[in-house]
């Protein structure tokens, strides 16, 4: 109570710094530095640092970067989550996506291709030349 020392605020990704609001339409390349609601419409390209959560009346036209992603309105795009993507029931996501974690719920709508992160960084370890392939048999 008195005296006690207030505690500062951290900053956390799920507050939500930027709103774009239902009824707004913006054209062009957006780069947020914190997490982003969307309910209005863009075109374009988004880059948040934080993470983005896309309403049901949130309509985006845009490739969209950034760490968790929460889509339960229209994306037609690419998408890269750096953490975690989720499509809700209400949500539909058409484009290719570049994920470490993806989750889609009944009802939701997922037209694309995935590409996870582990699967990418695996095959990068993995020897492409054909000629690797045929040293090791011989020395086996």
């Amino acid at each position: 109570m008195f005296g006690s020392k207030k505690k500062k605020k951290s900053k956390n990704t799920k507050d939500v710094g930027t709103v774009i609001s239902a009824g707004t339409k913006i054209q062009g390349e957006i780069k947020v530095d914190e997490s982003i609601r969307i309910d209005g419409e863009i075109e374009g390209k988004l880059e948040v640092e934080g993470d983005i959560f896309i309403g049901k009346q949130g309509k985006l036209r845009a490739d969209v970067k950034g760490a968790n992603i929460m889509i339960a309105g229209e994306v037609e795009g690419d998408v890269i989550a750096e953490g975690k993507l989720e499509i809700v029931t209400t949500g539909k996501l058409i484009g290719d996506i570049f994920i470490s974690n993806l989750i889609i719920h009944d009802g939701a709508i997922f037209k694309g291709n995935s590409t996870s992160k582990m699967a990418e960084s695996k095959e990068e370890k993995t020897p492409k030349d054909d000629n690797s392939k045929k040293k090791r048999n011989k020395s086996a």
